[in-house]
């Protein structure tokens, strides 16, 4: 299993926003605690969906929150054998309608992802997968910006 850290979250959020914004230590933890589980941790889709939903409830970061939430549910995804099945209008979207309370967590995280056919290359580091994250869904990214 592959997990964000605190700092992952932080430098995720720096490099959406292009620049150092405030946030809420206690809630960024909170939010990076929600990708585990007791006992069994394995649930991928559903941890994935309790990381999005305390990103979005929280908001820690003085802005970039919907865009961070993005860049790092996919990164969680895809880091632990899921592939993103939406393009980066309906990505956007269902982001958009999550943070706005018109779907869950889960039922976003069920929309826009699915196992992947193969694993990613064991050797990519999860900061460069990250990045690889925020070049491909650029679009995604810059429909998300208005108002977050």
């Amino acid at each position: 299993m592959e997990y964000l850290t605190v700092h992952d979250l932080v430098w995720i959020n720096n490099t959406i926003t292009g620049k150092v914004s405030d946030y809420d230590y206690f809630a960024l933890e909170a939010c990076m605690a929600a990708q585990y589980r007791y006992g069994n941790s394995q649930d991928i889709t559903l941890q994935a969906a309790e990381l999005l939903k305390k990103l979005l409830a929280s908001a820690p970061f003085a802005e970039g929150n919907v865009r961070t939430a993005l860049i790092a549910v996919l990164s969680y995804l895809n880091a632990n054998g899921y592939a993103t099945t939406q393009a980066d209008d309906a990505l956007a979207q269902a982001f958009r309608t999550a943070a706005d309370g018109g779907s869950t967590a889960l039922n976003t995280i069920q929309q826009i992802s699915a196992p992947a056919s193969a694993p990613l290359a064991t050797t990519l580091a999860l900061r460069k997968l990250i990045t690889l994250e925020c070049n491909t869904h650029a679009n995604a990214l810059q429909h998300l910006a208005d108002g977050d």
